[in-house]
């Protein structure tokens, strides 16, 4: 089993597994035997946990490896082409000029795409959702932000991960309503999950399907 074995000043052995990759953190003078012997006996929870991740994963499998741009939920199919001379979706396909060179120049074109074409989607999601609930919020902007969908603060500025966009629309909706519910109530009470179900239903579902897209939010970055 392969794995990053790490070791700092600490007293207790860990395994924490994360995108599918598995770090062993270790105090600085403890014996590789007994290292390897731990992760030996916690192989079936390993075996598990990458079982999960590779659930979570396979449907936005192409996308990891960036052959494949998520877009409204659907993997479009990165093309190198010189019948453009901008980034374009056309026919599910996301097409890429051949003058960015390197694949790093290309990803680098790609997350700027997805971030122009986010700006203008999220604002759209987020001014229509607002006025169908009746909610209002001060100030809209996306956001790069690692780990989170979306933010609202006390003062009631909205900010979206412009990865939503990766996101089917429904979905995204989902993200858009939750923080505008937060502009009611800026916590997590009971109250605050009534809000959000009386404006979308079937958010305990959206809940765990955003759970199952998490790793999109790792991308480009």
């Amino acid at each position: 089993m392969r794995y990053s074995l790490v070791r700092q000043k600490r007293k207790t052995l860990t395994i924490q597994i994360r995108d599918g990759v598995i770090t062993v953190k270790a105090p600085m003078k403890m014996p590789t035997e007994h290292i390897e012997s731990f992760v030996a006996q916690k192989s079936a929870w390993i075996d598990k946990k990458l079982f999960e991740y590779a659930v979570k994963t396979s449907a936005v499998r192409p996308a990891l490896d960036y052959s494949s741009a998520m877009y409204h939920g659907s993997a479009c199919p990165i093309i190198k082409t010189d019948k453009v001379k901008r980034i374009a979706l056309s026919d599910g396909e996301l097409l890429v000029p051949n003058k960015y060179g390197s694949e790093e120049e290309a990803l680098k074109a790609v997350a700027a795409w997805y971030k122009r074409v986010a700006k203008k989607e999220l604002s759209e999601l987020l001014d229509g959702t607002a006025k169908a609930t009746g909610l209002e919020y001060k100030s809209f902007a996306t956001t790069n932000a690692r780990g989170k969908w979306g933010s609202c603060d006390g003062d009631c500025n909205i900010r979206l991960n412009w990865r939503l966009v990766m996101l089917d629309g429904d979905l995204a909706r989902y993200v858009v309503v939750h923080e505008l519910a937060h502009t009611v109530h800026h916590d997590h009470s009971k109250a605050f999950w009534a809000v959000v179900g009386s404006l979308y239903p079937d958010y305990k579902n959206a809940v765990k399907r955003l759970k199952m897209n998490s790793v999109l939010i790792t991308l480009y970055r």
